[in-house]
């Protein structure tokens, strides 16, 4: 059976590691490792570590106001090691995380065809009395 470990701080083999996986995903299209640096040196980031090959194979991030907001950004896992739970860890790491108890909302995008497996957190798509915007500057990739 292979172990994982969790991490909060990167060593120089797992951001590239990070860089690689990110560079993998649709939404990252076009971001430099300086852009990668600088999400990762403003947000809570929780890293998921092959033990024994010492392989970052998981990864997800979060924006707080450590009060009562936070948002959730970039949950991928490596292909090879989907459908271990390992999507399942991040959440659940998020979600009790000690710098993230007094957090009453946390939210996220995601694909409509991701929303199962953020319903069974319980994310739902009602926002109560309030909706979601979002404001583009159309001159910035």
């Amino acid at each position: 059976m292979t172990a994982f470990t969790l991490i909060e701080a990167f060593n120089p083999p797992h951001l590239q590691q990070l860089f690689d996986l990110f560079k993998k995903m649709w939404w990252s299209e076009g971001r430099t490792d300086e852009d990668f640096i600088t999400l990762l040196n403003n947000s809570l980031s929780i890293g998921i570590i092959e033990t024994q090959n010492q392989l970052l194979v998981g990864y997800a991030r979060v924006l707080t106001d450590e009060v009562k907001y936070a948002y959730i950004f970039d949950v991928m896992v490596e292909e090879k090691y989907r459908q271990q739970g390992l999507g399942r860890l991040l959440m659940e790491t998020i979600l009790t995380h000690p710098k993230l108890d007094r957090i009453v909302n946390f939210e996220l995008t995601c694909l409509p065809e991701m929303m199962p497996f953020y319903q069974q957190f319980n994310f739902r798509q009602d926002f109560g009395k309030v909706v979601a915007m979002r404001y583009r500057r159309s001159n910035i990739a």
